[in-house]
C-alpha cells in the first residue's frame, strides 16, 4: 500500500517521506508551496466562480423589483421593439446614448437597455434600463459601471471582474493565468502524487473515518482531489486560454485558420434618409436566420455605425452572447456583413466553446451544479491540505531535541 498505516491511531506518513530526497519527494514539495501560497487565491477565484455559475439568477433575484416581470398569461406576445426602445428613450437623460437591447432571458425577465452619460471631465457612467417586455413600460434602472472602477458595478459584475482580474484592473489579469498555470501543474502533481505505489487506484479514493484526526484529514485531501482532479483541469486550462487569448488564437490558429474578429461595416450618412429603426432591422436579420430567438441589436453609436443583430440558436453552448450575427446598414438597410457560427472552422469553434464549458452553461442543467462543485473544492483541498501541512509541523516540531 502506499500509506504507511492502517492504524486509527498512528498518525500517516507519506511514502516520500521515507525517502527525503527522492523525485516524488521533491514532486511533494513544489506542490505543497503552490497550494499553501497559490492556493489560497486559488480558493477565492473558486468561490467566486461558484457564485457566478448562477449569476443571472442570483442578479435578478437581488434586484428583483427592476428586473422580474409579471407574465400577463401564457402565449402572452412582447411588445414590439421600437416600443421597448422608445420606452426607454423616454426615461433616458438627453445626453445619454444608447448602446444595446438585450431581450429577456426568459419568459420572466424585463429587456435591458444599456446607455452611456459622458460628463464634460471625460467621465462615463454606464446605466442599464430594465423594461416590461409586456407593457414596454420602464421597471427601473441602475448604474453599471463608473469610468474605470469596477467597485461601481452591481454585486455579481464586481464578482465577474475579480474572478478573472481580482479587482487588479484588465491590463494585470495575466496574474491570475499565471496563478492558473502554477495551480494547473500543481493539481497535475497531485495526481501523480495520489496514485497508490501497489497500482491499486482504489485505494485513493477511500476515507478511513475510524482512523486518527491525521489519517482522516490525510484521505480527505488525497480522495477529494482525485474526484476533482478533472473538473479543476478543465476548469483551469480553460480560464488560463481565456486569459492569455491571444496567445490562444494563436496556437488555435496553427491547427486550424481563425479569422480576426468581424467588422461589421460602416454606415453611409446622409442629409436625405433617416435611420431605419431597430425593428425594421431585426425583421432584416430575420430573413438571414429565420431561426432562433432575437438575442441583442447593438445600436448605432454614430452616424456611421451600424446596427448589429444576434439572432442566438437552441444548439448554442454559449447562453450569454451569440455567434449569428448580422451587421446593417442603419439608412439602406443592406445587409454588410453575416457572422454564423455554423461556418466556424475548428478552431473558432474551439475559441467559441472555452467560456461555455468554463461557465458550466454549455451542458444545460447539469453544467451548473458542476461549475458550482468544481468552484467550492479549492476550499476542501486548501483546507484539508494546510490542516495536514500544519499536523506535520506540530509532529515535527515534538519530534525534535
Amino acid at each position: 500500500m502506499n500509506d504507511s498505516s492502517t492504524d486509527a491511531g498512528v498518525a500517516p506518513v507519506e511514502p516520500t517521506e521515507r525517502l527525503p530526497w527522492s523525485g516524488r519527494n521533491q514532486f511533494l514539495r513544489i506542490h505543497r508551496i503552490i497550494g499553501l501560497f497559490a492556493g489560497l487565491v486559488f480558493v477565492l477565484i473558486g468561490l467566486s466562480g461558484a457564485v457566478l455559475s448562477y449569476r443571472e439568477d442570483i442578479d435578478e433575484l437581488l434586484n428583483a423589483s427592476i428586473m422580474r416581470v409579471e407574465i400577463p398569461q401564457k402565449d402572452a406576445a412582447y411588445r414590439s421593439i421600437d416600443e421597448l426602445i422608445a420606452a426607454a428613450v423616454a426615461s433616458m437623460p438627453p445626453d445619454g446614448k444608447m448602446e444595446r437591447l438585450t431581450m429577456p432571458r426568459q419568459a420572466g425577465s424585463a429587456a435591458t437597455i444599456s446607455y452611456l452619460v459622458e460628463t464634460d471631465d471625460l467621465d462615463t457612467y454606464v446605466y442599464e434600463l430594465f423594461v416590461d417586455p409586456y407593457t414596454a413600460t420602464v421597471k427601473g434602472q441602475r448604474l453599471f459601471l463608473h469610468g474605470d472602477d469596477p467597485l461601481s458595478q452591481p454585486l455579481v459584475a464586481i464578482l465577474m471582474t475579480f474572478h478573472w482580474t481580482l479587482l487588479l484592473g484588465v491590463n494585470n489579469a495575466y496574474i491570475v493565468g499565471v496563478i492558473g498555470i502554477l495551480l494547473f501543474c500543481s493539481v497535475l502533481l497531485g495526481l501523480y502524487l495520489w496514485w497508490p505505489l501497489n497500482g491499486d487506484w482504489r485505494l485513493g479514493l477511500k476515507v478511513k473515518w475510524g482512523a486518527s484526526a491525521q489519517r482522516v484529514v490525510y484521505d480527505l485531501h488525497r480522495s477529494a482531489g482525485a474526484y476533482c482532479t478533472a473538473f479543476l483541469l478543465v476548469m483551469l486550462l480553460t480560464g488560463v486560454a481565456m486569459i492569455f487569448k491571444p496567445t490562444t488564437r494563436s496556437l488555435a490558429n496553427l491547427l486550424s485558420p481563425v479569422r480576426a474578429d468581424p467588422d461589421f461595416g460602416k454606415s453611409s450618412p446622409s442629409a436625405d434618409r433617416s435611420p431605419i429603426g431597430a425593428g425594421a432591422a431585426a425583421e432584416i436579420a430575420n430573413r438571414v436566420f429565420p431561426d432562433g430567438r432575437l438575442h441583442w441589436i447593438l445600436l448605432p453609436s454614430s452616424p456611421t455605425a451600424v446596427y448589429v443583430v444576434g439572432k442566438q440558436s437552441q444548439v448554442e453552448p454559449n447562453q450569454s452572447k451569440t455567434y449569428r450575427n448580422v451587421g446593417i446598414e442603419q439608412y439602406s438597410g443592406q445587409v454588410l456583413y453575416v457572422q454564423d457560427r455554423n461556418q466556424f472552422s475548428a478552431g473558432e469553434t474551439f475559441l467559441e466553446w472555452l467560456f461555455p464549458i468554463h461557465s458550466g452553461e454549455a451542458f444545460g442543467g447539469l453544467g451548473r451544479p458542476i461549475a458550482l462543485l468544481t468552484g467550492l473544492s479549492p476550499l476542501i483541498l486548501y483546507v484539508t491540505g494546510f490542516t495536514r501541512w500544519l499536523q506535520k509541523r506540530r509532529a515535527r516540531r515534538r519530534l525534535a531535541p
